[in-house]
């Protein structure tokens, strides 16, 4: 006869470690980074900077950057 561990938790299966969750950026986050955009381009489209400026602080590989 097999008995069964006493600890039945030492059979643990390796399962992908869960994600961090990426925070979104804040709103003031947002507009001093297209506020800087324009300082940076002379670039008088405020929606086209803050979408840039949105874009960039949700993008992993630039967020890295700054």
């Amino acid at each position: 006869m097999t008995e069964e561990p006493a600890n039945p938790t030492s059979k643990r299966t390796s399962s992908p470690k869960p994600r961090a969750r990426r925070r979104e950026p804040s709103h003031h986050e947002i507009s001093q980074r297209a506020y800087f955009i324009h300082l940076e381009d002379g670039d008088c489209d405020e929606l086209g900077n803050w979408l840039r400026a949105e874009r960039e602080l949700t993008t992993p590989a630039s967020r890295s950057r700054q």
